[in-house]
This record gives structure tokens, sequence and C-alpha cells, in this order.
């Protein structure tokens, strides 16, 4: 908590997850700066969160969990998506798919006019988090704060659906971040030895007695308070009564893809009509601010297996999941042990593609709760598979905006899905690429049946509509604050917020575009890099 009459400080930060937790390391490292981290959640100290499979419980509880619902009059209208409202964000109730992406992505946002923003950078930035189980090698860290391990032990549905990737082209390798090419592979997660690695693990938990870094919980950012156009402080709510910190050098948002450009509209941040609309007064003209929100969507498939155990088999009852949490206790291993999905495939389902356009998770579980998102873990009696096939790199725009000035007025989110050409070409692609490696031996041997979507489309335009209303996220959104040269880009190079002073945007929501994939561990990267060019700048 806030010491008693203390407000003034050098740097808040505004959110506690992937990129919050390591800028508060980054910039208390400089002991002469008070650094404030405003969180509006709490403790992350229950024992849940250092489980993998926990996340299917902290994503439904609304302690951990923060709800965003799509707008009702919308073709995916009343869906409901689940971000981190505890210390870690994130990071501390996701999936812990640790992707990094390819290097042709990040290049391509330096040549865009984002310096210093291209893949080697990302690539340091990763090689000196990770503490990666294979090892360390020019792709990989061998010494950082994040472990990273492989999925296992190995599953006979798992190596089968792999066997099966490689009869398509597409081969089976160890380090499912060892390229950018065709491959398939048990994920890479930021476990250690059974236990989740979130951001706040990492990076705050060795620091948080340093005399100049405050950490303040249950503590929700209201709005940032404005000297003409110059940031120099926040205004926040905790227990029932409004908090103002100052800063007297920046004010950092890093509340992710969503909280961060809501927080700035809030403030006066933004397109002059949507502000006028929500009745907040104008501070800063930046029209682009919760525009440009980028999803991926793709569709969840579901199996009746027979001739392999699976993960059902440990999870189907009461009995049999208290045994495998038991087992998981003594050797902090097995299903408990690694993150939602065991497999990832990344490949082509367009033959034409310069480069891999698809990622697909597997595990060999199935449940009645279809969408894994809903927090739900009701397992199937008989074994099971559960897929899902993600386009990589969407091209539909959607928008994400406050129709208040207050917390409680909820925003309008239009994530305005498989809008566009291209996207209602992939989505398809990706769907009948999926279906032909699972009717594909080996696996194949082992299906009696489909369980989800169980339809036979009669065309392209079906699976699309599917797509939209029934189709999954991929928990992946970014771009609300996009990062670029042009005056309609939301932040600079240097992750400062356009038209003001004395404030940045750090996290998801300035990516320009997808990086190939999740972006847990580019967040993370993101904010390494961004915390040492901050220091520098103020000569530290």
């Amino acid at each position: 908590m806030v010491p008693h009459g203390l407000t003034d400080y050098d740097f808040i930060i505004v959110g506690a997850g992937a990129a919050g937790c390591i800028l508060a390391n980054k910039l208390s490292s400089d002991r002469v700066s008070r650094v404030l981290l405003v969180e509006a959640g709490g403790s992350d100290r229950h024992p849940i969160h250092l489980v993998p499979k926990g996340f299917y419980f902290t994503l439904a509880n609304p302690k951990y969990a923060k709800s965003f619902t799509t707008d009702a009059a919308g073709p995916s209208g009343g869906e409901t998506y689940k971000r981190g409202r505890v210390l870690g964000g994130s990071t501390t109730i996701n999936g812990m798919v640790w992707n990094r992406g390819a290097r042709e992505f990040y290049d391509d946002w330096a040549a865009a006019g984002n310096p210093g923003w291209g893949w080697d950078e990302f690539l340091s930035a990763f090689r000196e988090m990770e503490n990666h189980q294979l090892g360390p090698s020019p792709m990989r860290g061998g010494s950082g704060a994040v472990d990273i391990s492989v999925a296992g032990p190995p599953e006979q549905a798992c190596d089968a659906f792999l066997a099966s990737m490689a009869a398509h082209g597409i081969p089976t390798v160890v380090d499912m971040n060892g390229s950018g090419a065709e491959r398939g592979s048990y994920v890479a997660s930021n476990i250690r030895r059974g236990f989740r690695v979130s951001a706040a693990r990492a990076y705050l938990n060795p620091i948080r007695r340093r005399p100049n870094l405050t950490i303040a919980t249950n503590t929700e950012a209201e709005r940032i308070v404005f000297e003409g156009n110059r940031a120099v402080g926040v205004t926040c709510r905790r227990d029932g009564d409004q908090v103002t910190f100052s800063a007297r050098r920046e004010v950092i948002a890093a509340g992710g893809t969503f909280d961060s450009p809501l927080l700035l509209e809030r403030s006066g941040v933004g397109a002059k009509d949507v502000l006028a609309a929500a009745g907040v007064p104008l501070v800063v003209e930046n029209p682009g601010v919760g525009e440009n929100f980028s999803e991926h969507r793709g569709i969840q498939m579901q199996h009746r297996l027979r001739g392999v155990r699976g993960y059902n088999d440990a999870a189907s009852t009461v009995p049999r999941y208290l045994w495998s949490g038991v087992k998981y206790l003594v050797s902090r291993n097995g299903m408990i042990a690694h993150g939602g999905y065991a497999i990832s495939g990344i490949y082509r389902s367009d033959p034409s593609s310069p480069h891999p356009d698809t990622q697909t998770f597997f595990t060999p579980i199935s449940t009645s709760a279809a969408n894994p998102m809903s927090g739900r873990l009701v397992v199937d009696d008989e074994p099971g598979s559960r897929l899902v096939t993600l386009p990589m790199y969407p091209t539909s725009r959607g928008s994400l905006h406050i129709t208040g000035p207050g917390l409680e007025d909820p925003p309008c989110l239009r994530p305005n899905y498989l809008s566009t050409e291209y996207d209602r070409e992939m989505l398809p692609l990706a769907y009948r690429k999926a279906r032909e490696i699972i009717a594909s031996e080996p696996f194949s041997r082992y299906v009696v049946s489909e369980l989800e979507p169980g339809i036979d489309f009669d065309d392209d335009e079906a699976i699309v509509e599917y797509g939209i209303a029934r189709g999954v996220a991929g928990a992946h959104a970014l771009g609300t604050c996009k990062m670029g040269p042009e005056d309609t880009d939301v932040v600079d190079s240097t992750l400062r917020v356009r038209g003001a002073q004395g404030l940045r945007v750090i996290d998801a929501s300035v990516f320009p575009g997808q990086p190939s994939g999740n972006n847990n561990a580019p967040t993370m990267a993101l904010a390494w890099l961004a915390g040492d060019r901050i220091l520098a700048e103020y000569g530290n």
C-alpha cells in the first residue's frame, strides 16, 4: 500500500501486468528515482496462481479477472473477454504460451517508421529475459528471470498429432521459437518446475523491498492529471476514496490493450467526437486512441478419441482430478503442470503465402465448456481432444471507446471480426487445413467423431459466419494505442503520446500488428527495451 501522505513520485506506472512489472523493476533500479506502480487488482499470493492449470479457475473469478464485453448490437455481440486484474496482470491468469514471433514482422515495424523496434532489438531482450530449459544459444537466453520450459512429458495423442502435421510437411522441432519456418512442437511456456512464472513473480517479487518503489494494489486509475498538455499525475480510486499522485517526470500507461486507451480517453486524450459524446473535455486531440483494435479470430474443434488415454482420464471426475493434483504436488509434472495447450503448430494454410499464416493449438482433453476462455473445466468422461486454429495476421480492425467519463461507464468494444476480404478467405483455409491434419494418419486412427463444431458447412461463407458468431478469440488483442510515424498514430517510436508531454504508453496496445502469434513474450520484451531507453534518456 501507499505510505500515508506519500503522493509525489518521479514515475507513475499504471498497470502491473506484463509491461508494468518489468518497467517497475527497471525504473526503480535507479535508486534516486521514486517509482509508483498502480494496480487496480490485489495480491497474487494465492497458491492457485502458481498452478499452471489454475487459470481455468482464476479466469472466472472477478477478484482476479476483469471482463470486457463486445457491443451487443454487433455480429459478435455479447462475448466477454477476460484480462488480469491482479499483480502480474494477464500473465497471472493466462495460458502461458511463450511464442516470440518471427523476425520479418518485427523488422516490418521498424521499416514502417518505428526505429529501434526490429527483430535484433527484440531478440536481445528475449535472450536477456529467458532462462530456457533447453539452455542458452544464439536464439535463446539461459540466465534470465523468466524460466521457459517445454510441455511434457510426451503423450501419445500429442505425438500422433505432431506426426500428422509432419505428414503435411510441417516438421516437428524441439524449440518452437527456434525459427520462423513451418513447424510443430510441444509448447514453450513461462513455467518453472511446474509453477507459473508471471511477470510479477519474475520481476516484482525480487525487488518489493526497494525503498524507492511503492506498489499500490486495489488502486484503480480514474484519469491522468494534466497541466496544459503535460501529464503531471494520476487520480485514482482506492477504498471508495479518491487520491491523486503527482509525477515529476512521467506517467506511463501500462494497462494493456483494453485499459490504456480507456484511461487516455477518460483523461481527455482521444478523438474529439468520441470525447464529446462521452462528456469528457478535450485536453489533447489524438484521433487514433481506441482505434486499430486487432485480435485473432479462429475456430475451436473438439473430437472424441479412442485408443489413447489423453488427459480426460486424469480430470473427468472429482476424485481423479484430486488424485492428479496430488501427483502434481509430488512430481510437478503432468497435465496440471503446463498451460492451456500441449502442442503448437505454425504453418501455411494458404500454399501461396510467403510465410506461415496459421497458428494451431492442440491438447488431448475435451470439455463440455466449449470455449476455454469461459473458465470452466468440465471434462468429458471419454478420451478427447481440443484444437483451436487461428489465422495469424488478421487485417480486420475494430475499436474500443469510452461511453462516459467514469470508471463505472461500460466501454463500447466493436472487434469487427472477419470484415476484410483477406480474413474471410483465410479462416476457411485455416479450418479446412486443420481438418485435413485431423483426418491424416496416424492421428486419424484415434478419432471417433467430431464434437465441435459438428457441422458440415455448405461453403466458405458458412464457415465465416460461424467464425463471427461462434468462433474464438485468441486473447491476443493489441493495437488500440498504435505506434507509428503518422499523425494518426497514438504514440511515436519513443512510445510518447502524440500531442502530450510526460506521457507514454508501454504495453501491447502500441503494437502496429500481430507479432506472429501470442503477445505475452513480445509485450515483456517491449517493456524491457523501453525501460532501458527511459533510464538512458534521464542519464541513468
